[in-house]
């Protein structure tokens, strides 16, 4: 798997997954958070930082306030691990 898809794969995980804006969003919309999630993935980053991150990126960019739905972040932040990461050859 190469970086391009690998990014489009974070992508389609955050379209599906986690969604925070809850409505038809163009396949673009959270393409802007792919990029510092899979720098974290490559460094093996903790569970608790990639959600901290989806956080600030739900509360604080995009500006959707609060609650934060945990329970969700962990499925996504699951589902970006099952992923796996590129080789670095």
């Amino acid at each position: 798997m190469d970086t391009g898809d690998w990014l489009k794969k974070i992508n389609a995980v955050l379209l599906q997954e986690w969604a925070p804006i809850c409505a038809d969003v163009p396949e673009d919309e959270y393409e802007s958070y792919a990029g510092p999630l899979a720098t974290m993935l490559l460094a093996n980053a903790p569970d608790a930082k990639l959600i901290a991150y989806l956080e600030w990126a739900e509360v604080e960019n995009i500006g959707l306030g609060g609650p934060f739905d945990r329970d969700r972040a962990e499925k996504v932040v699951a589902a970006l691990r099952a992923l796996g990461v590129p080789d670095k050859r």
